[in-house]
């Protein structure tokens, strides 16, 4: 028995409307992720900080950072921020952890403060292993004493650039997620999963990779959930170690206070063999 001709126009009509729908869902995926800012709130000089301005080449593009110094005996910890502001928003979180006399590379990825190009998933990916591979030949620092640092959409940059780099000292993953299309299911229902790009699949690298990983979320996160790092956690190859802390999504350092710097130091110079 033949198929209708009516049959076919709908099959075809369902197919177009779905390819147009994930057309759509493509097109505006990043002004749903990033919410870069251009200008600099602050710079570290006037944060009373001993930096140098850092220019790196990601792809075509240049993307802009800075290295702020503290004592040369200590790890480098490279730092990628969220998916909001730029890194001139982060000088309170180095001013906080500034006791522990640890060296920060900060960058902004492109599209973000001075950088250049646009953001997208794939830019994020390329400026993470970008600046890893430029900290390891312009700083001279030993991959075993690099310490990458992730926090929220930062931590897939971090992963990311373990996953390439697995031979890093040790990932820190900060109040991030399991992957893109699991927080996008959650946040958008209504959206079908297979529209979304399949892109920073965190709970497969922490599944494969060796490096030691810490991972640190709040427990009253209302923006990414803290099941996301319970199950980050539960998945990961060792070695893992994981700190609850009892806050929100921003203020996980500000309200872990002492005891949240005094873990991630110990931690950092464990996995570093360094004081």
């Amino acid at each position: 028995m033949g198929v209708s001709k009516g049959l076919i126009l709908f099959l075809l009509a369902t197919i177009f409307i779905a390819l147009s729908l994930r057309a759509i869902v493509k097109i505006n995926e990043p002004r749903f992720i990033f919410h870069p800012a251009m200008a600099l709130e602050l710079n570290p000089k006037l944060a009373g900080f001993e930096y140098t301005d850092v220019v790196i080449q990601s792809g075509t593009d240049k993307i802009y950072g800075w290295f702020i110094k503290g004592d040369k005996s200590k790890p480098l910890v490279i730092f990628f921020h969220g998916n909001a502001g730029n890194i001139s928003h982060r000088l309170d979180f180095i001013r906080f952890m500034e006791p522990l006399k640890l060296n920060f590379l900060l960058i902004d990825y492109k599209g973000y403060g001075r950088s250049e190009g646009s953001p997208s998933v794939n830019a994020v990916e390329d400026d993470a292993i970008a600046t890893l591979l430029w900290a390891n030949e312009k700083l001279k620092a030993p991959f075993s004493r690099i310490i990458l640092w992730g926090r929220s959409m930062g931590g897939a940059a971090a992963l990311y650039a373990a996953s390439q780099k697995p031979n890093v000292a040790g990932v820190i993953v900060e109040s991030s997620f399991i992957s893109l299309r699991r927080m996008a299911s959650e946040l958008f229902p209504v959206v079908p999963v297979a529209f979304i790009s399949d892109s920073w699949n965190n709970d497969e690298i922490v599944s494969r990779i060796s490096t030691p990983k810490l991972f640190i979320h709040g427990t009253k996160d209302k923006i990414i959930p803290f099941r996301h790092t319970e199950e980050l956690f539960r998945i990961a190859k060792e070695p893992k170690q994981a700190i609850p802390v009892n806050s929100g999504h921003n203020d996980t350092y500000t309200r872990g206070g002492n005891i949240y710097r005094k873990a991630v130091g110990d931690w950092i110079f464990k996995v570093t063999g360094t004081k």
